[in-house]
């Protein structure tokens, strides 16, 4: 399984944002390209503390939020996960 990393700017847009994964070799890294409205309404989600689900743009994807763990599966039947405490702390440094 894929070990979270990190959250960063987008480089194509202030409002977005990048997930970060690292992948099975070294240099090998997983991206998930967020833009604002799923940036906010998976914010809206972690900050009311309760489970839910976002699509994403493709139609395809979609994030699952549950109390313990965050699931990002995308359309290429990649699943990606990260501790729902760990994603709402990154999500809530990266919205100030």
């Amino acid at each position: 399984m894929a070990e979270f990393l990190r959250i960063e700017s987008s480089y194509s847009s202030k409002d977005a944002c990048r997930l970060v994964w690292k992948g099975t070799d070294e240099d090998e890294e997983h991206v998930v390209f967020m833009s604002k409205d799923e940036i906010d309404r998976l914010y809206d989600i972690l900050s009311k503390n309760t489970t839910g689900q976002v699509e994403l743009e493709d139609e395809f994807s979609a994030i699952l939020v549950n109390s313990d763990i965050t699931q990002f599966r995308l359309q290429d039947s990649k699943i990606f996960e990260v501790p729902t405490q760990v994603i709402k702390k990154h999500l809530e440094e990266i919205r100030k």
